[in-house]
């Protein structure tokens, strides 16, 4: 077959298909002025470069699908995760003499680690099926969420080895709850419809202070746990307000645990140092369970301190869903995706100032323990929050009046 534009010339050592596109230019080019090329396959080339535009912009989403989970990490290589110190590791109240230490890993390992999924029913009325890229601020509420539960149901002392029928079935039940699907009460699904009710869609990244409430409104509407949450507003805590939900014994005759949240900002674009020693402090706290935060698409659950590295859990791994099932029927190796055996480490400088802070209480004894200790954040450093005796009574009387008054 020879070269359509039927040129003279010896034959060329490899001819190219009928249909190649350099044939239609070819034609066009030896076409009169104003007339039709001689091989009219304008139609039959656009489309196939329709095609083959529309197939290689469906292969790039599907490899960003997939590598978006990485993607996101790679904002986090400007602060490479340092070796430990070689002093003590302080581990949500616990001391260790380093993070190689086998008793560190071993409760290190057993937190529960919340990340991105993948492949869940979609979040309706919306098309997600995947919460990667604007979910991570969400999947560090619910582990903060989750280690409370685990403190509240099996105890600071619980590890993942421990496979007895009773704290087996207890640990089940706990991770169930946040498997990713509508009827989990603290889903991705729950969690982000819920946050319409704060001027949140489905899709939107949340903040601590709107993950802290929707996570009271979904903990406290659920008769399961007989854990409450008090989210403390404005960086006070009034202990009337806390007494107040300890007192109170639930339908099935319970005590009420609770489980206190408090939202902060400490700076603006970083984190004032003036609270370094604060956040390091609340790790050696009994009742701490951990700090969630981070700005948009970058945060990050924070769990101890190895001097003045953080010790973290990180969401940003796109991991597929786990399939609910009855609870009877798990193995460990079906819920192995929600422990982490990577202990990794972020500079105390390079934490973000939005944050939320986790502390449980099991009953009003722990939370007046919990009050001490607290009082030793504000002792030659500067406190985080204020802790006051009574919420402030307002006179009814009193007008409310803008500067537009004066």
């Amino acid at each position: 077959m020879g070269d359509s534009s039927g040129s003279s010339g010896p034959a060329p050592a490899q001819q190219r298909p009928r249909d190649d596109p350099e044939d239609d230019f070819a034609a066009a080019r030896d076409s009169p002025a104003g007339q039709p090329p001689i091989r009219a396959a304008d139609d039959t080339l656009w489309q196939r470069f329709s095609e083959g535009l529309s197939f290689l912009m469906r292969t790039a989403r599907d490899k960003l699908r997939r590598l978006d989970g990485a993607e996101e990490l790679l904002r986090f290589a400007r602060y490479p995760s340092p070796r430990g110190s070689g002093g003590q590791v302080l581990f949500l109240a616990r001391t260790y003499p380093s993070l190689a230490h086998p008793d560190f890993l071993d409760d290190f390992q057993s937190r529960l680690w919340i990340t991105y999924r993948r492949g869940f029913p979609p979040i309706k009325p919306s098309s997600f099926t995947s919460d990667s890229g604007w979910g991570c601020m969400l999947r560090s509420g619910q582990m903060l969420l989750a280690n409370a539960l685990l403190f509240h149901l099996l105890g600071r002392d619980w590890r993942i080895a421990d496979k007895s029928e009773g704290s087996w079935l207890a640990y089940t039940q706990i991770v169930s709850r946040f498997l990713d699907v509508n009827a989990s009460p603290f889903s991705i699904h729950r969690i982000a419809i819920l946050g319409k009710q704060f001027d949140k869609e489905i899709g939107e990244w949340f903040g601590p202070s709107t993950i802290s409430q929707v996570l009271r409104v979904l903990v406290n509407d659920d008769p399961w746990s007989s854990m409450r949450v008090h989210v403390a507003n404005d960086g006070v805590v009034y202990k009337n307000e806390i007494r107040t939900l300890l007192a109170k014994t639930r339908e099935d005759g319970k005590p009420t645990s609770v489980l206190l949240l408090i939202p902060l900002r400490l700076g603006v674009d970083t984190m004032n140092p003036v609270y370094y020693p604060a956040i390091k402090h609340c790790f050696g706290i009994s009742h701490c369970v951990g700090i969630a935060g981070g700005r948009p698409n970058s945060s990050l659950f924070f769990l101890g301190n190895d001097q003045d590295n953080l010790i973290y859990l990180d969401p940003h791994y796109l991991r597929p869903c786990v399939e609910p099932r009855d609870l009877s029927s798990y193995k460990m190796e079906d819920l192995l995706s929600y422990h982490c055996e990577t202990v990794r480490l972020l500079p105390i400088a390079s934490m973000d100032p939005s944050l939320v802070i986790g502390f449980y209480c099991r009953d009003a004894g722990e939370f007046d323990s919990l009050c001490t200790a607290i009082s030793g954040l504000a002792e030659g450093q500067t406190p985080l929050f204020s802790v006051e005796e009574d919420t402030p009574r307002f006179d009814a009387d009193v007008d409310i009046v803008s500067e537009e008054d004066f």
